[in-house]
């Protein structure tokens, strides 16, 4: 793959430094305390209405127990997010009502973006160029039935019809057959589809670890390595998450559970296997390169406080740097030769047995890759293909465009017809 990704690593971890550190908390003493799900949509509406060219509020569907799955969207003149050409970045959190650092750390991320653009240039910068869309819950049936103070137990941890959202997903290794799905779970596909992401993360409690694809492979047994196409891109972005933690990198610091994860990171089969989870639906299905990341080891302890600052000081850097990573690889347009863009079009790079779907309608995309020398190729059925050779992404252009023009098959037909018979 030629350039080590362990550069773009290093690169990445210099840039952090420039972030100011501030704790929304601070001014807020409820983003310290385990607040409901009704605090959720409070606050959230009261941000809404603070910052409306920021933060666009939505819902992605009813629980059973009709309680809301709310997400934000946030960008620069974020009700037109869909009009403009940045790349998105999904966070989700709570997967597992009764795993709660993540409700605490996407509130307070969510409102440090608000409150710190045009203060800050790194934050200002971000929402130029990036869109996120954020829901601090995606069970918030399970966080009603959890209890404080509970390490270990399941209790909360499914949704109110007792299935594991992380269970729940289309397989792809049984051609994404199965038969019935827990209402969260077919939201959630649906939001995915109409919110497409380029990096995603969603955030557990029960170890200190970054985990990703794949997460289960069929003909290996647990425990042994599952390498995906873009093996070498995952373990970087996992890295990036994982040296940017206040600790997580360091074994001595991670879980008295027996296992550890040297330099923060886990491949998901080499752990424990996982068949029909969120990260791989994600990855196979949307395009979207997820990882799963396991902020602490007590999955709800009694210190609210504390777990709350604490996750916040942890994971800060983690959260900045990774959201930059979606402008990290190509990016382009795909188009016919009247400049109309080919939502559907597939980008193949020669190295990784992984297409990118177009999944805008301008002919957007982004492919986020680790430094290297690459052939690209843009395809769509009905148009011959194209091939962009030698791209290189490096440490000093590690975002780089790349836009192709396909030629109608339909169109070359017409022209050799209406040549042959000017000829006759």
């Amino acid at each position: 793959m030629g350039l080590s990704s362990t550069c773009m690593v290093f690169f990445l971890l210099r840039a952090a430094t420039s972030l100011e550190f501030y704790d929304p908390g601070d001014d807020d003493s409820n983003l310290n305390t385990y607040f409901t799900n009704d605090y959720i949509s409070a606050k959230l509406e009261q941000l809404q209405q603070k910052y409306p060219k920021l933060l666009l509020l939505g819902s992605i569907g009813d629980t059973p127990n009709h309680n809301k799955i709310l997400y934000v969207t946030i960008t620069e003149n974020a009700k037109f997010w869909q009009m403009y050409n940045r790349p998105s970045v999904k966070y989700f959190a709570n997967m597992h009502g009764n795993e709660i650092r993540g409700r605490g750390l996407l509130m307070k991320f969510i409102e440090y973006l608000l409150v710190k653009y045009k203060e800050d240039d790194d934050v200002t910068e971000l929402l130029k160029t990036t869109i996120f869309h954020i829901a601090p819950t995606i069970n918030p049936d399970g966080f009603d039935q959890a209890r404080r103070g509970d390490c270990d137990s399941t209790q909360g941890r499914y949704t109110s019809d007792k299935r594991d959202l992380n269970r729940d997903f289309p397989d792809h290794w049984q051609s994404g057959t199965k038969l019935k799905f827990a209402t969260e779970t077919k939201l959630l596909m649906k939001f995915a589809e109409e919110h497409p992401s380029v990096l995603s993360i969603s955030f557990h409690d029960g170890s200190l670890v970054v985990n990703y694809p794949w997460d289960a492979d069929p003909i290996l047994r647990s425990g042994q390595y599952a390498k995906s196409p873009d093996d070498d891109l995952f373990r970087n972005i996992s890295a990036v998450y994982a040296r940017n933690h206040r600790n997580m990198w360091d074994v001595r610091q991670q879980c008295t559970n027996g296992k550890t994860f040297p330099g923060g990171i886990t491949n998901g089969n080499q752990w424990y296997k996982v068949f029909n989870g969120m990260q791989d639906w994600n990855y196979v299905y949307m395009d979207s390169f997820e990882i799963t990341v396991e902020l602490g080891c007590c999955k709800f302890p009694y210190d609210a406080k504390k777990t709350y600052t604490d996750v916040w000081s942890d994971n800060f850097k983690s959260l900045f740097e990774f959201s930059r990573l979606a402008r990290r690889g190509i990016h382009g347009r795909v188009t016919d030769f009247r400049g109309t863009g080919l939502e559907g079009a597939r980008i193949s790079v020669e190295s990784v047995d992984k297409d990118v779907k177009v999944r805008h309608m301008m002919g957007w995309y982004w492919r986020p890759l680790v430094m290297g020398n690459y052939n690209i190729t843009a395809s769509k059925d009905g148009y011959y293909n194209l091939t962009r050779r030698n791209i290189v992404i490096s440490e000093e252009e590690p975002y780089v465009n790349v836009d192709f023009t396909l030629i109608s098959k339909t169109q070359v037909r017409f022209k050799r017809l209406r040549k042959r018979r000017s000829v006759e």
